[in-house]
């Protein structure tokens, strides 16, 4: 999910970045007439995936138990 979300970051405030030249990313050609409102929401929702993803992955590390281990002789 944090690899999508990196992708999406990229593509969209990159193409951003690009609306000031004569460049664009090839996926995000066709869209060219609604720079930079389109970049600035794929942009946004990338970093909204990031989050999430985090924010997961830390309610999952709490959720998990930890193995308590007995020492051997005890």
């Amino acid at each position: 999910m944090q690899r999508l979300a990196f992708l999406f970051i990229l593509l969209g405030f990159g193409s951003v970045a690009l609306t000031y030249t004569d460049r664009q990313f090839i996926l995000l050609m066709w869209a060219e007439d609604y720079q930079p409102v389109l970049g600035i929401v794929v942009g946004v929702l990338g970093v909204v995936l990031l989050v999430a993803g985090i924010v997961r992955n830390k309610k999952a590390a709490q959720a998990q138990p930890v193995p308590v281990t007995q020492e051997p002789g005890r």
